[in-house]
């Protein structure tokens, strides 16, 4: 289903809920303390089904991805996934990126809720991408479903500042924290994929850590490549790609994009 779409049914939900609930409320689902602003798609997805995007969670579960006890969520926004991966797994340090100040003030106030899963956690407030290019002065990090700012066009995302971030490559970024190797990255980055993964090529080629990623092709060409290109460079680094519904590999990853509705995007795995 196209984002935009949604994004609609978010809204007609949200309309109803709005008669019982206030906007802005503090929630526990599924043992995780949660602040959330019902007016944002995200924050109210946990509000009514009490997780999201909960098959990575699963899927890594099923595969045993617990042998280093170390994930890298790239992208965690207000923490929607770092605290369910903290929650599941146990031992693991969680290396949680998100460059937008909107977005990490609402995260480091969940991690405030959640202080026995917030041990685990490491928030950075930086942007991993790649040295050929300039960190952006803003970021899509935002759905809300009231607001009349500028949207994007397709998935309807807010821009929030990045003025708080640095630039970091993700060979940088694992040098500098030590992190030797990782259970599981987590990659939603809405369009810079392939910076991350450009600035990552070092250790990804000697470590090869299990992915999830979004493939979201109509953003490919705002942010300057094609599919051609990314898959040129995820195949350089031997990687077989999976799709999480029935784990299943993807034997033409090229036609798999392909049949992506424009607007719409998919979640697979990297291995």
């Amino acid at each position: 289903m196209k984002t935009k779409r949604k994004i609609f049914f978010a809204k007609i939900i949200y309309i109803f809920i709005r008669i019982f609930f206030p906007k802005k409320i503090r929630v526990k689902r599924n043992n995780i303390e949660w602040s959330l602003n019902l007016s944002e798609a995200i924050d109210l997805h946990i509000f009514i089904f009490g997780s999201f995007e909960i098959k990575i969670t699963n899927v890594a579960k099923n595969l045993q991805l617990e042998k280093y006890n170390q994930i890298i969520d790239i992208g965690a926004n207000f923490g929607a996934q770092s605290l369910q991966f903290a929650k599941n797994f146990t031992n693991s340090k969680i290396y949680s990126v998100e460059p937008t100040n909107y977005a990490f003030n609402k995260f480091i106030k969940n991690l405030e809720l959640n202080q026995k899963l917030s041990k685990n956690i490491y928030p950075f407030q930086i942007f991993l991408g790649s040295k050929e290019k300039a960190i952006p002065t803003s970021i899509y990090s935002s759905w809300n479903l009231e607001s009349k700012e500028d949207k994007h066009i397709k998935h309807l995302g807010e821009k929030k500042s990045t003025e708080k971030s640095n630039l970091l490559t993700l060979d940088e970024f694992v040098i500098l924290n030590k992190i030797s190797n990782v259970d599981f990255i987590k990659l939603d980055v809405d369009g810079f994929e392939y910076d991350v993964l450009k600035g990552g090529m070092n250790f990804l080629r000697e470590k090869k850590p299990p992915i999830f990623m979004e493939l979201a092709p109509y953003l490919y060409k705002e942010y300057g490549y094609n599919k051609e290109k990314i898959l040129k460079l995820i195949t350089s680094l031997d990687y077989n790609f999976y799709e999480l519904k029935k784990f299943k590999k993807i034997l033409d990853i090229d036609q798999k994009i392909s049949n992506i509705k424009d607007g719409s995007s998919e979640n697979i795995l990297l291995m």
